[in-house]
């Protein structure tokens, strides 16, 4: 099942996998949310709800407390739609909204170079699709 997720200010539509991030979503359609740590720690990527249900995953109380789950906000990288969404992210600071979409590679070790006694360079070869 996919849901239907409407990003504000921007207006931006994205269709969201059952159990897919809204934060995964987002930057696989090639759409900057703003992010950090990736793991409901930080709150970065903290969004309004404006409408819809999601469930918020595991989602630090410390990045988001209980008064801001009340309110409707949402960690993106942690929060899960469960139906149709529109919510608003802060995207004032990004203009213009869009990235690269991120994409799955696959690919082997081709190389591991020591640069220091505890850095190491990892070169892979990636195959081509």
């Amino acid at each position: 099942m996919t849901y239907e997720v409407t990003i504000e200010p921007t207006g931006d539509t994205i269709e969201v996998e059952e159990g897919q991030t809204l934060l995964d979503a987002a930057l696989r359609a090639g759409i900057y949310l703003p992010h950090a740590c990736g793991h409901g720690l930080c709150g970065t990527c903290k969004v309004d709800v404006l409408e819809g249900d999601f469930d918020h995953g595991p989602a630090s109380p410390f990045a988001l407390m209980d008064m801001e789950r009340e309110e409707g906000k949402c960690l993106a990288c942690c929060a899960r739609p469960q139906s149709d969404l529109t919510l608003e992210a802060d995207l004032e600071e990004e203009p213009d909204a869009r990235n690269h979409p991120v994409r799955d590679f696959t690919g082997v070790v081709s190389r591991i170079e020591t640069l220091t006694p505890r850095i190491k360079a990892i070169f892979i070869a990636i195959e081509n699709d």
